[in-house]
């Protein structure tokens, strides 16, 4: 199994060193910093073996496009590279595995020819769908929350949704229709469909605009095209309704029950137990003991 892993990170430089050393030795690292970050502080992870950072930096906005540019340009690195992955997978900077780098390998392999991207059909999940209707104008601008510019830019989606303004959960474009799926940043995807929807994403422009002023998009652009795919029956479908996020990623445990959770010792037992591959999230400081448990635990299974 050749794996690539497609990592976003902003912070916590230590972590991310130890995510990176934590995983198979052999795997592609992919890493996007955000332009935000100093990217000196990264130096000892730059040095590791086939590790990739972007040379090309976005100042990233949460919930904007900006994200689908860094997820795209990830993609594209590791396709580029000449490797043939099998699998490329999406982690953040703060995540980190469970379970041993042979088990890992071993159940890509045994699922070779799965789709590990996760979604729901928006318009009959029997979820709250206002945040995918509403018109996100302005969202690709770093304007920190609070001040008068980023004040005006919610105001301006209020108003407009307010108005009657809606967004279609169906996207109609070139006499084609496509229903709008959500699902979560964490994914897994073959080499193929990996392909196919960056090709999909270069060849029709007025799919990808809907996209443009939309909520996360970063959390429904990849699905929908997967959906509408020759992969859809390998994708894993959703239905609707949901109570959290975490219930639309497939390999990574995460809690958002009262916000999103750093994981300590104290949840060991608790991850274990979560059959995941991957944990979100554990930082420096806070979760050495954890991850210190988990090496353990790894080491021996």
């Amino acid at each position: 199994m050749k794996l690539a892993f497609l990592i976003s990170a902003h912070t916590d430089p230590q972590h991310l060193l130890r995510l990176v050393r934590s995983l198979p030795e052999e795997s592609g690292k992919y890493l996007h910093i955000d332009a935000k970050a100093d990217l000196q502080v990264f130096s000892l992870v730059a040095e590791q073996p086939h590790v990739h950072i972007l040379d090309k930096r976005i100042n990233v906005m949460w919930g904007s496009f900006l994200q689908v540019d860094f997820q795209r340009a990830l993609m594209k690195a590791a396709l580029s590279s000449g490797m043939d992955y099998d699998y490329l997978i999406t982690l953040s900077g703060l995540d980190y595995p469970i379970w041993s780098n042979e088990k890992i390998l071993h159940y890509f392999e045994g699922n070779h020819g799965k789709e590990f991207i996760q979604g729901m059909r928006l318009k009959d999940s029997g979820t709250d769908t206002k945040l995918y209707q509403e018109y996100r104008f302005l969202n690709n601008h770093a304007w920190k929350y609070g001040t008068l510019k980023s004040k005006f830019r919610v105001s301006l989606r209020k108003i407009t949704y307010m108005l009657g303004f809606r967004k279609p959960l169906d996207i109609h474009f070139d006499g084609m229709t496509y229903s709008l799926y959500k699902g979560a940043d964490w994914w897994a995807v073959s080499n193929d469909l990996a392909k196919y929807m960056l090709d999909f994403y270069d060849k029709y422009p007025s799919f990808v605009h809907y996209f443009k002023n939309s909520f996360s998009p970063n959390e429904t652009i990849w699905q929908t095209i997967a959906f509408h795919s020759p992969y859809a029956e390998r994708c894993i479908l959703t239905k609707g309704p949901i109570k959290g996020l975490e219930q639309l990623t497939p390999l990574t445990f995460i809690d958002y029950t009262n916000g999103i959770k750093i994981f300590t010792e104290e949840d060991f037992d608790m991850l274990i137990k979560s059959d995941k591959i991957f944990c979100r999230k554990t930082i420096t400081g806070k979760s050495d003991r954890l991850m210190d448990m988990i090496d353990a635990y790894r080491a021996s299974h």
